[in-house]
Protein backbone atom coordinates (compact mmCIF):
# COMPACT_ATOMS: atom_id res chain seq x y z
CA UNK A 1 0.00 0.00 0.00
CA UNK A 2 2.69 2.28 0.76
CA UNK A 3 4.71 1.72 -2.18
CA UNK A 4 1.27 2.40 -4.45
CA UNK A 5 0.92 5.21 -2.77
CA UNK A 6 4.55 6.46 -2.90
CA UNK A 7 4.75 5.52 -6.92
CA UNK A 8 1.23 7.52 -6.96
CA UNK A 9 2.64 10.88 -5.56
CA UNK A 10 5.80 10.58 -7.65
CA UNK A 11 3.52 10.45 -10.72
CA UNK A 12 1.74 13.48 -9.75
CA UNK A 13 4.61 15.55 -9.25
CA UNK A 14 5.67 14.36 -12.56
CA UNK A 15 2.47 15.74 -14.20
CA UNK A 16 2.56 19.16 -12.38
CA UNK A 17 6.45 19.33 -13.83
CA UNK A 18 5.26 18.25 -17.43
CA UNK A 19 2.26 21.23 -16.93
CA UNK A 20 5.02 23.82 -15.71
CA UNK A 21 7.36 21.87 -19.17
CA UNK A 22 4.46 22.93 -21.46
CA UNK A 23 3.99 26.41 -19.66
CA UNK A 24 7.59 26.93 -20.30
CA UNK A 25 6.99 25.75 -23.74
CA UNK A 26 4.49 28.31 -24.37
CA UNK A 27 6.31 31.13 -23.29
CA UNK A 28 9.58 31.03 -25.36
CA UNK A 29 7.26 30.73 -28.25
CA UNK A 30 5.97 33.92 -27.49
CA UNK A 31 8.77 35.18 -26.02
CA UNK A 32 11.81 33.95 -28.35
CA UNK A 33 14.12 35.02 -25.51
CA UNK A 34 17.25 32.70 -24.58
CA UNK A 35 16.52 33.35 -20.80
CA UNK A 36 13.17 31.77 -21.42
CA UNK A 37 13.98 28.99 -23.19
CA UNK A 38 16.15 27.86 -20.38
CA UNK A 39 13.37 26.88 -18.47
CA UNK A 40 12.70 24.04 -20.95
CA UNK A 41 15.73 21.56 -20.07
CA UNK A 42 15.60 22.71 -16.36
CA UNK A 43 11.99 21.04 -16.44
CA UNK A 44 12.73 18.64 -18.49
CA UNK A 45 15.57 17.36 -16.31
CA UNK A 46 12.97 17.15 -13.59
CA UNK A 47 11.01 14.87 -15.61
CA UNK A 48 13.53 12.90 -16.06
CA UNK A 49 14.22 12.61 -12.56
CA UNK A 50 10.48 11.69 -11.58
CA UNK A 51 10.44 9.05 -14.41
CA UNK A 52 13.75 7.56 -12.80
CA UNK A 53 12.35 7.83 -8.92
CA UNK A 54 9.27 6.18 -10.19
CA UNK A 55 10.74 3.05 -11.86
CA UNK A 56 13.44 3.09 -9.23
CA UNK A 57 10.01 2.68 -6.62
CA UNK A 58 8.33 -0.01 -8.90
CA UNK A 59 10.93 -2.52 -9.08
CA UNK A 60 11.80 -2.46 -5.24
CA UNK A 61 8.96 -5.19 -3.84
CA UNK A 62 8.51 -2.76 -0.85
CA UNK A 63 9.30 0.77 0.19
CA UNK A 64 10.66 2.33 3.45
CA UNK A 65 9.65 5.01 5.24
CA UNK A 66 12.28 7.40 3.77
CA UNK A 67 11.48 6.08 0.48
CA UNK A 68 7.72 7.35 1.18
CA UNK A 69 9.01 10.64 2.64
CA UNK A 70 11.44 11.46 -0.71
CA UNK A 71 7.67 10.32 -2.67
CA UNK A 72 6.49 13.23 -0.52
CA UNK A 73 9.00 15.81 -1.30
CA UNK A 74 8.72 14.65 -5.07
CA UNK A 75 5.05 15.79 -4.78
CA UNK A 76 5.72 18.85 -3.14
CA UNK A 77 8.29 20.05 -5.18
CA UNK A 78 6.32 18.82 -8.45
CA UNK A 79 3.59 21.66 -6.74
CA UNK A 80 6.17 24.28 -5.71
CA UNK A 81 8.14 23.93 -8.95
CA UNK A 82 4.03 24.69 -10.85
CA UNK A 83 3.76 27.91 -8.71
CA UNK A 84 6.97 29.12 -8.59
CA UNK A 85 6.77 29.06 -12.63
CA UNK A 86 3.68 30.48 -12.76
CA UNK A 87 4.72 33.58 -10.35
CA UNK A 88 8.23 33.93 -12.93
CA UNK A 89 5.46 32.92 -16.34
CA UNK A 90 3.75 36.38 -15.21
CA UNK A 91 6.20 38.86 -14.03
CA UNK A 92 7.96 37.49 -17.50
CA UNK A 93 4.67 38.22 -19.35
CA UNK A 94 4.16 42.10 -17.62
CA UNK A 95 7.77 42.94 -18.51
CA UNK A 96 7.50 41.71 -22.36
CA UNK A 97 4.30 43.55 -22.24
CA UNK A 98 5.32 46.70 -20.58
CA UNK A 99 8.79 46.86 -22.72
CA UNK A 100 5.96 46.08 -26.23
CA UNK A 101 3.73 49.18 -24.51
CA UNK A 102 7.05 51.46 -24.83
CA UNK A 103 7.84 50.48 -28.03
CA UNK A 104 4.33 50.53 -28.98
CA UNK A 105 3.77 54.68 -27.56
CA UNK A 106 7.93 55.29 -28.93
CA UNK A 107 6.18 54.17 -32.49
CA UNK A 108 2.40 55.22 -32.22
CA UNK A 109 0.11 58.13 -31.70
CA UNK A 110 -1.25 58.33 -28.06
CA UNK A 111 -4.34 59.88 -29.54
CA UNK A 112 -5.65 57.73 -32.50
CA UNK A 113 -3.62 54.99 -31.92
CA UNK A 114 -1.89 54.93 -35.48
CA UNK A 115 1.70 55.33 -36.51
CA UNK A 116 3.47 58.02 -35.79
CA UNK A 117 5.67 60.07 -38.20
CA UNK A 118 8.92 58.58 -36.93
CA UNK A 119 7.35 54.23 -37.64
CA UNK A 120 6.23 56.70 -41.03
CA UNK A 121 9.57 57.64 -42.02
CA UNK A 122 11.13 54.09 -40.87
CA UNK A 123 8.72 52.28 -42.97
CA UNK A 124 9.29 54.40 -45.89
CA UNK A 125 12.77 53.96 -45.28
CA UNK A 126 12.09 50.22 -45.78
CA UNK A 127 10.21 50.31 -48.87
CA UNK A 128 12.87 52.62 -50.34
CA UNK A 129 15.35 50.33 -49.23
CA UNK A 130 14.14 47.51 -50.57
CA UNK A 131 13.50 49.04 -54.08
CA UNK A 132 16.61 47.38 -55.52
CA UNK A 133 15.21 44.52 -55.42
CA UNK A 134 11.16 44.76 -55.35
CA UNK A 135 11.48 47.80 -57.76
CA UNK A 136 8.12 48.38 -56.12
CA UNK A 137 6.76 52.01 -56.66
CA UNK A 138 4.62 53.47 -54.16
CA UNK A 139 2.76 56.98 -53.59
CA UNK A 140 2.64 59.20 -50.78
CA UNK A 141 -0.83 60.92 -50.08
CA UNK A 142 -0.62 63.49 -47.22
CA UNK A 143 -4.53 64.42 -45.88
CA UNK A 144 -4.52 67.86 -43.74
CA UNK A 145 -7.58 69.23 -41.88
CA UNK A 146 -8.67 72.39 -43.25
CA UNK A 147 -8.91 75.42 -40.58
CA UNK A 148 -8.47 73.22 -37.86
CA UNK A 149 -6.67 75.89 -35.89
CA UNK A 150 -10.42 77.45 -36.26
CA UNK A 151 -11.97 74.81 -34.75
CA UNK A 152 -10.05 74.11 -31.60
CA UNK A 153 -10.30 78.19 -30.92
CA UNK A 154 -13.88 77.63 -31.18
CA UNK A 155 -14.41 74.30 -29.44
CA UNK A 156 -11.13 74.24 -27.64
CA UNK A 157 -7.86 71.93 -27.93
CA UNK A 158 -9.75 68.55 -26.03
CA UNK A 159 -12.83 68.77 -28.28
CA UNK A 160 -10.36 69.40 -31.20
CA UNK A 161 -8.58 65.83 -30.28
CA UNK A 162 -11.45 64.37 -30.10
CA UNK A 163 -12.45 65.27 -33.84
CA UNK A 164 -9.07 64.24 -34.45
CA UNK A 165 -9.88 60.87 -32.96
CA UNK A 166 -12.85 60.52 -35.17
CA UNK A 167 -11.99 61.68 -38.37
CA UNK A 168 -8.42 58.67 -38.02
CA UNK A 169 -11.42 56.36 -37.74
CA UNK A 170 -13.46 57.17 -40.59
CA UNK A 171 -10.24 57.04 -42.36
CA UNK A 172 -9.53 53.62 -41.35
CA UNK A 173 -13.01 52.94 -42.12
CA UNK A 174 -12.35 53.69 -45.68
CA UNK A 175 -8.93 52.14 -46.30
CA UNK A 176 -7.66 49.00 -46.87
CA UNK A 177 -5.87 46.84 -44.84
CA UNK A 178 -2.75 47.16 -46.75
CA UNK A 179 -2.63 50.35 -47.02
CA UNK A 180 -0.13 51.95 -44.50
CA UNK A 181 -1.97 54.92 -42.69
CA UNK A 182 0.06 57.63 -39.80
CA UNK A 183 -0.66 60.40 -38.66
CA UNK A 184 2.32 62.44 -39.66
CA UNK A 185 1.85 65.64 -37.69
CA UNK A 186 -0.87 67.30 -35.81
CA UNK A 187 -3.60 67.58 -37.95
CA UNK A 188 -2.17 65.59 -40.70
CA UNK A 189 -2.57 62.01 -41.61
CA UNK A 190 -0.14 59.96 -44.29
CA UNK A 191 -1.25 56.97 -46.70
CA UNK A 192 1.01 54.76 -48.18
CA UNK A 193 0.12 53.19 -51.31
CA UNK A 194 2.07 50.76 -53.31
CA UNK A 195 1.68 50.49 -56.82
CA UNK A 196 0.33 53.89 -57.92
CA UNK A 197 0.56 53.14 -61.70
CA UNK A 198 -2.12 50.08 -61.06
CA UNK A 199 -4.21 52.69 -59.18
CA UNK A 200 -5.94 55.90 -60.41
CA UNK A 201 -4.82 58.28 -57.59
CA UNK A 202 -6.80 61.31 -58.35
CA UNK A 203 -9.96 59.04 -58.16
CA UNK A 204 -9.05 57.66 -54.87
CA UNK A 205 -8.11 61.23 -53.39
CA UNK A 206 -11.63 62.33 -54.41
CA UNK A 207 -13.36 58.63 -53.19
CA UNK A 208 -11.63 59.06 -49.24
CA UNK A 209 -12.50 62.64 -49.74
CA UNK A 210 -16.42 61.89 -50.70
CA UNK A 211 -16.33 59.54 -47.41
CA UNK A 212 -14.87 61.94 -45.06
CA UNK A 213 -17.06 64.66 -46.25
CA UNK A 214 -19.69 64.04 -43.75
CA UNK A 215 -20.63 66.18 -40.15
CA UNK A 216 -18.61 65.01 -37.21
CA UNK A 217 -20.27 65.70 -33.95
CA UNK A 218 -18.39 67.81 -31.45
CA UNK A 219 -20.38 68.99 -27.81
CA UNK A 220 -24.05 67.79 -29.84
CA UNK A 221 -22.75 70.12 -32.98
CA UNK A 222 -22.12 68.52 -36.24
CA UNK A 223 -19.18 70.16 -37.50
CA UNK A 224 -18.26 70.09 -41.09
CA UNK A 225 -14.69 68.86 -42.05
CA UNK A 226 -12.99 69.34 -45.13
CA UNK A 227 -9.35 68.20 -46.32
CA UNK A 228 -6.44 68.86 -48.79
CA UNK A 229 -4.20 66.13 -50.12
CA UNK A 230 -0.70 66.57 -51.19
CA UNK A 231 0.83 63.67 -53.34
CA UNK A 232 4.57 62.41 -53.67
CA UNK A 233 5.53 59.42 -55.63
CA UNK A 234 8.72 57.57 -55.02
CA UNK A 235 11.11 57.15 -56.90
CA UNK A 236 10.04 60.27 -59.50
CA UNK A 237 9.33 62.37 -56.61
CA UNK A 238 12.73 61.59 -53.69
CA UNK A 239 15.45 59.45 -53.35
CA UNK A 240 14.75 59.34 -49.23
CA UNK A 241 11.89 59.15 -47.06
CA UNK A 242 12.17 62.25 -45.72
CA UNK A 243 12.36 63.57 -49.08
CA UNK A 244 9.41 62.07 -50.06
CA UNK A 245 7.47 62.78 -47.46
CA UNK A 246 8.31 66.48 -47.21
CA UNK A 247 7.67 66.95 -50.80
CA UNK A 248 3.83 65.67 -50.66
CA UNK A 249 3.69 68.34 -47.72
CA UNK A 250 4.85 70.53 -50.13
CA UNK A 251 2.18 69.48 -52.91
CA UNK A 252 -0.82 69.55 -50.27
CA UNK A 253 0.18 73.06 -49.41
CA UNK A 254 0.52 74.30 -52.91
CA UNK A 255 -3.27 72.66 -53.13
CA UNK A 256 -4.42 74.66 -50.08
CA UNK A 257 -2.86 77.85 -51.98
CA UNK A 258 -4.60 77.53 -55.34
CA UNK A 259 -7.98 76.18 -53.07
CA UNK A 260 -7.72 72.91 -54.73
CA UNK A 261 -9.03 69.52 -52.84
CA UNK A 262 -4.85 68.00 -53.87
CA UNK A 263 -2.34 68.41 -55.64
CA UNK A 264 0.48 66.06 -57.28
CA UNK A 265 3.74 67.77 -56.48
CA UNK A 266 6.16 69.73 -59.39
CA UNK A 267 9.51 70.88 -58.27
CA UNK A 268 7.79 74.37 -59.35
CA UNK A 269 5.96 74.06 -55.81
CA UNK A 270 9.45 74.48 -53.47
CA UNK A 271 9.96 77.94 -54.65
CA UNK A 272 6.36 79.43 -54.42
CA UNK A 273 6.07 82.25 -51.75
CA UNK A 274 4.25 80.92 -48.50
CA UNK A 275 2.07 82.77 -46.59
CA UNK A 276 2.19 83.28 -42.90
CA UNK A 277 -0.64 80.81 -42.21
CA UNK A 278 1.11 78.39 -44.48
CA UNK A 279 4.78 79.22 -42.83
CA UNK A 280 3.31 78.92 -39.44
CA UNK A 281 1.55 75.15 -39.78
CA UNK A 282 4.96 74.12 -41.49
CA UNK A 283 6.89 75.64 -38.81
CA UNK A 284 5.33 73.75 -36.52
CA UNK A 285 5.83 70.09 -37.88
CA UNK A 286 9.69 71.25 -38.80
CA UNK A 287 10.21 72.25 -34.49
CA UNK A 288 8.71 68.51 -33.64
CA UNK A 289 11.10 67.05 -35.92
CA UNK A 290 13.81 69.65 -35.65
CA UNK A 291 14.05 69.61 -39.81
CA UNK A 292 16.34 72.11 -39.77
CA UNK A 293 20.25 72.62 -41.30
CA UNK A 294 23.31 74.03 -39.61
CA UNK A 295 25.45 76.02 -41.82
CA UNK A 296 29.14 77.50 -41.27
CA UNK A 297 30.73 81.16 -42.81
CA UNK A 298 34.31 81.34 -41.62
CA UNK A 299 34.89 85.10 -40.05
CA UNK A 300 38.81 86.26 -40.29
CA UNK A 301 40.88 87.09 -37.24
CA UNK A 302 42.80 90.13 -38.53
CA UNK A 303 45.16 90.08 -35.34
CA UNK A 304 45.27 86.50 -34.92
CA UNK A 305 45.02 84.63 -38.13
CA UNK A 306 45.82 81.09 -36.37
CA UNK A 307 42.43 81.57 -34.40
CA UNK A 308 39.24 79.60 -36.56
CA UNK A 309 36.26 81.57 -35.95
CA UNK A 310 32.89 80.28 -37.55
CA UNK A 311 29.17 81.83 -37.39
CA UNK A 312 26.39 79.42 -37.49
CA UNK A 313 23.74 80.06 -39.70
CA UNK A 314 20.23 78.20 -39.30
CA UNK A 315 18.44 77.01 -42.40
CA UNK A 316 15.24 75.51 -43.05
CA UNK A 317 15.55 73.77 -46.35
CA UNK A 318 12.02 72.90 -48.19
CA UNK A 319 14.13 70.49 -50.97
CA UNK A 320 15.36 70.67 -54.40
CA UNK A 321 17.61 73.62 -52.69
CA UNK A 322 15.25 75.98 -51.57
CA UNK A 323 14.70 77.03 -48.26
CA UNK A 324 13.17 79.39 -46.16
CA UNK A 325 15.14 82.22 -44.72
CA UNK A 326 15.34 83.14 -41.41
CA UNK A 327 13.81 86.88 -41.57
CA UNK A 328 10.53 85.03 -43.09
CA UNK A 329 10.51 82.46 -40.22
CA UNK A 330 12.52 83.93 -37.10
CA UNK A 331 9.47 86.30 -36.56
CA UNK A 332 6.86 83.64 -36.95
CA UNK A 333 8.83 80.95 -34.59
CA UNK A 334 9.03 84.35 -31.97
CA UNK A 335 5.26 84.96 -32.45
CA UNK A 336 4.52 80.93 -31.98
CA UNK A 337 7.17 80.28 -28.74
CA UNK A 338 8.66 77.81 -30.89
CA UNK A 339 11.94 79.99 -30.59
CA UNK A 340 13.10 78.73 -27.48
CA UNK A 341 13.26 75.35 -29.31
CA UNK A 342 14.94 76.25 -32.18
CA UNK A 343 17.29 78.13 -30.09
CA UNK A 344 18.32 75.69 -27.61
CA UNK A 345 18.67 73.08 -30.99
CA UNK A 346 20.81 75.17 -32.50
CA UNK A 347 23.42 75.77 -29.27
CA UNK A 348 22.85 71.92 -28.15
CA UNK A 349 24.16 71.05 -31.83
CA UNK A 350 26.76 73.42 -31.90
CA UNK A 351 28.13 72.40 -28.41
CA UNK A 352 27.85 69.04 -29.53
CA UNK A 353 30.07 69.11 -32.43
CA UNK A 354 32.73 72.20 -30.73
CA UNK A 355 33.41 68.75 -28.18
CA UNK A 356 33.60 66.27 -31.26
CA UNK A 357 36.34 68.95 -33.11
CA UNK A 358 37.86 69.29 -29.55
CA UNK A 359 38.34 65.27 -29.19
CA UNK A 360 40.36 65.71 -32.84
CA UNK A 361 41.94 68.91 -31.35
CA UNK A 362 40.58 71.72 -33.74
CA UNK A 363 39.31 74.46 -31.11
CA UNK A 364 37.60 77.02 -33.19
CA UNK A 365 35.36 79.88 -32.00
CA UNK A 366 31.21 80.21 -33.05
CA UNK A 367 29.25 83.08 -33.07
CA UNK A 368 25.25 82.16 -32.33
CA UNK A 369 22.29 84.78 -32.47
CA UNK A 370 20.40 85.06 -30.15
CA UNK A 371 16.65 86.64 -30.75
CA UNK A 372 14.73 88.94 -28.32
CA UNK A 373 12.55 86.38 -26.99
CA UNK A 374 16.18 84.12 -25.93
CA UNK A 375 17.27 87.50 -24.30
CA UNK A 376 14.14 87.46 -22.19
CA UNK A 377 14.15 83.94 -21.26
CA UNK A 378 15.99 83.37 -17.15
CA UNK A 379 16.14 79.70 -18.03
CA UNK A 380 18.75 80.39 -20.87
CA UNK A 381 21.93 80.55 -18.25
CA UNK A 382 20.92 77.38 -16.80
CA UNK A 383 20.98 75.12 -20.22
CA UNK A 384 23.94 76.75 -21.34
CA UNK A 385 25.79 75.64 -17.94
CA UNK A 386 24.04 72.14 -17.75
CA UNK A 387 25.24 71.81 -21.54
CA UNK A 388 28.81 72.97 -21.10
CA UNK A 389 29.25 70.32 -18.38
CA UNK A 390 28.16 67.63 -20.33
CA UNK A 391 29.92 68.61 -23.42
CA UNK A 392 33.46 69.55 -22.19
CA UNK A 393 34.35 72.79 -24.24
CA UNK A 394 35.96 75.47 -23.20
CA UNK A 395 33.40 78.41 -22.97
CA UNK A 396 35.28 81.37 -25.02
CA UNK A 397 34.93 79.17 -27.80
CA UNK A 398 31.11 80.43 -27.36
CA UNK A 399 29.97 83.85 -28.96
CA UNK A 400 26.33 84.75 -28.43
CA UNK A 401 25.04 87.52 -30.58
CA UNK A 402 22.10 89.93 -29.72
CA UNK A 403 20.84 92.11 -32.16
CA UNK A 404 21.02 95.92 -30.88
CA UNK A 405 17.07 96.05 -31.48
CA UNK A 406 16.31 93.04 -29.47
CA UNK A 407 18.69 94.58 -26.26
CA UNK A 408 17.35 98.16 -26.66
CA UNK A 409 13.18 96.45 -26.09
CA UNK A 410 13.74 95.93 -21.83
CA UNK A 411 17.50 97.10 -21.67
CA UNK A 412 17.19 96.08 -17.93
CA UNK A 413 16.19 92.47 -18.48
CA UNK A 414 18.55 92.00 -21.27
CA UNK A 415 21.13 92.95 -18.93
CA UNK A 416 20.31 90.93 -15.86
CA UNK A 417 20.46 87.80 -18.47
CA UNK A 418 23.79 88.45 -20.07
CA UNK A 419 25.78 89.33 -16.90
CA UNK A 420 24.45 85.91 -16.00
CA UNK A 421 25.87 83.93 -19.27
CA UNK A 422 28.65 86.52 -19.09
CA UNK A 423 29.59 84.65 -15.49
CA UNK A 424 30.10 81.32 -17.33
CA UNK A 425 32.73 82.83 -19.43
CA UNK A 426 31.15 83.48 -22.87
CA UNK A 427 31.62 85.86 -24.76
CA UNK A 428 28.92 88.19 -25.91
CA UNK A 429 28.51 90.07 -29.02
CA UNK A 430 26.34 93.42 -30.26
CA UNK A 431 24.60 92.32 -33.78
CA UNK A 432 23.35 94.54 -36.55
CA UNK A 433 25.04 97.40 -34.56
CA UNK A 434 23.93 100.89 -36.30
CA UNK A 435 20.59 100.19 -36.98
CA UNK A 436 19.20 100.39 -33.32
CA UNK A 437 18.93 103.68 -31.55
CA UNK A 438 21.14 102.61 -28.25
CA UNK A 439 22.64 104.74 -26.09
CA UNK A 440 26.18 105.43 -25.46
CA UNK A 441 25.30 105.04 -20.99
CA UNK A 442 23.24 101.70 -21.44
CA UNK A 443 26.07 100.29 -23.96
CA UNK A 444 28.61 101.25 -21.43
CA UNK A 445 26.85 99.08 -19.06
CA UNK A 446 26.18 96.18 -20.90
CA UNK A 447 29.12 93.29 -21.06
CA UNK A 448 29.83 92.97 -24.50
CA UNK A 449 32.90 91.82 -25.72
CA UNK A 450 32.10 92.33 -29.66
CA UNK A 451 30.40 94.77 -31.69
CA UNK A 452 29.39 93.72 -35.19
CA UNK A 453 29.02 96.64 -37.47
CA UNK A 454 25.45 96.05 -39.89
CA UNK A 455 26.79 95.21 -43.28
CA UNK A 456 24.23 98.02 -44.87
CA UNK A 457 27.28 100.77 -43.60
CA UNK A 458 30.43 98.13 -44.51
CA UNK A 459 29.24 97.53 -47.90
CA UNK A 460 29.27 100.93 -50.14
CA UNK A 461 31.90 102.34 -47.19
CA UNK A 462 34.33 103.17 -50.11
CA UNK A 463 32.02 104.91 -51.91
CA UNK A 464 30.13 106.89 -49.23
CA UNK A 465 31.83 109.54 -46.99
CA UNK A 466 28.86 108.78 -44.20
CA UNK A 467 29.40 105.42 -43.59
CA UNK A 468 33.08 105.61 -43.80
CA UNK A 469 32.96 108.10 -40.75
CA UNK A 470 30.02 105.85 -39.66
CA UNK A 471 32.52 102.83 -39.66
CA UNK A 472 35.86 104.54 -37.92
CA UNK A 473 33.75 106.06 -35.37
CA UNK A 474 32.41 102.61 -34.29
CA UNK A 475 35.62 101.01 -34.43
CA UNK A 476 36.90 103.94 -32.64
CA UNK A 477 33.96 103.73 -30.11
CA UNK A 478 34.72 99.89 -29.29
CA UNK A 479 38.49 99.99 -28.54
CA UNK A 480 37.77 102.70 -26.06
CA UNK A 481 34.67 100.08 -24.14
CA UNK A 482 37.93 97.58 -24.86
CA UNK A 483 35.49 95.72 -27.66
CA UNK A 484 36.64 93.74 -30.46
CA UNK A 485 35.01 94.73 -34.17
CA UNK A 486 33.15 92.73 -36.57
CA UNK A 487 32.72 93.63 -40.05
CA UNK A 488 29.83 91.86 -42.11
CA UNK A 489 29.25 92.06 -46.06
CA UNK A 490 32.59 92.09 -46.66
CA UNK A 491 32.48 91.10 -50.71
CA UNK A 492 35.77 92.43 -52.41
CA UNK A 493 39.41 92.40 -51.55
CA UNK A 494 39.63 96.03 -51.24
CA UNK A 495 37.37 96.71 -49.00
CA UNK A 496 38.92 93.72 -46.89
CA UNK A 497 42.14 95.56 -46.70
CA UNK A 498 40.76 98.88 -46.26
CA UNK A 499 38.98 97.63 -43.30
CA UNK A 500 42.33 96.06 -42.06
CA UNK A 501 43.79 99.40 -42.21
CA UNK A 502 41.51 101.28 -40.01
CA UNK A 503 41.41 99.10 -36.83
CA UNK A 504 38.53 96.12 -37.87
CA UNK A 505 39.19 93.34 -35.90
CA UNK A 506 37.38 90.75 -37.67
CA UNK A 507 36.17 90.64 -41.04
CA UNK A 508 33.00 88.47 -42.58
CA UNK A 509 32.11 87.91 -45.98
CA UNK A 510 31.67 86.10 -49.17
CA UNK A 511 35.70 87.99 -50.07
CA UNK A 512 36.63 85.66 -47.02
CA UNK A 513 34.86 82.36 -47.28
CA UNK A 514 30.55 81.51 -47.97
CA UNK A 515 28.50 79.77 -45.40
CA UNK A 516 29.00 75.87 -45.58
CA UNK A 517 27.29 72.60 -44.70
CA UNK A 518 28.53 70.58 -41.45
CA UNK A 519 30.91 68.21 -43.82
CA UNK A 520 32.44 71.04 -45.82
CA UNK A 521 33.18 73.28 -42.33
CA UNK A 522 35.05 69.69 -41.14
CA UNK A 523 37.16 69.59 -44.31
CA UNK A 524 37.90 73.22 -44.14
CA UNK A 525 39.05 73.23 -40.08
CA UNK A 526 41.30 70.26 -41.37
CA UNK A 527 42.98 72.08 -44.00
CA UNK A 528 42.90 75.29 -41.80
CA UNK A 529 44.59 72.99 -38.93
CA UNK A 530 46.76 71.36 -41.01
CA UNK A 531 48.11 74.83 -43.06
CA UNK A 532 48.79 76.21 -39.31
CA UNK A 533 50.72 73.51 -37.74
CA UNK A 534 53.31 73.48 -40.70
CA UNK A 535 53.12 77.70 -40.34
CA UNK A 536 54.58 76.94 -36.54
CA UNK A 537 56.83 74.36 -37.78
CA UNK A 538 58.31 76.72 -40.04
CA UNK A 539 59.04 79.06 -37.90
Amino acid sequence: MIKTFSIILVILGMLAIVSALRSSIALYQRDKRPSTFSFIPVMLGFVLGYLTFAAFLSMKPTTTPIEFIVSMIFFGGGIFCVMIFGVISQSMERIAFAEFQQHHNESHDPLTGLPNRRFLLRTISQQVNEFNLSEQHFALITFDINNFNNINEVFSHQKGDVLLAQFSERLKEFIDADIFLARSSGNRFTLIVNDPQDSNIPNYIESIQSYLDHPLTINEHDVNVTSTAGVSLFPEHGTSAEEVLKRSEIAMYSAKRIQAPYSIYEPSASSHFYDKTELASMLHTAVTTMDFDLYFQPVINVNNQNQMTLEVLLRWPLGDGYSVRPDEFIPIAEQTNAIKQITHWVLETTVTQLAAWRRQGITPQVQINLSVRDIEDDALETFLSSLMKKHPINPAQLTLEITETSMMQNPCKAQAVLEKIKKLGVYLSIDDFGTGFSSLSILSNMPIDEIKIDRSFVTDLLYSSNHEAIVRSTIYLAHSLECRVVAEGVETEALGQYLISIGCDKLQGYWYGRPMTLAQTDEWLQQATLTNTRVASQN
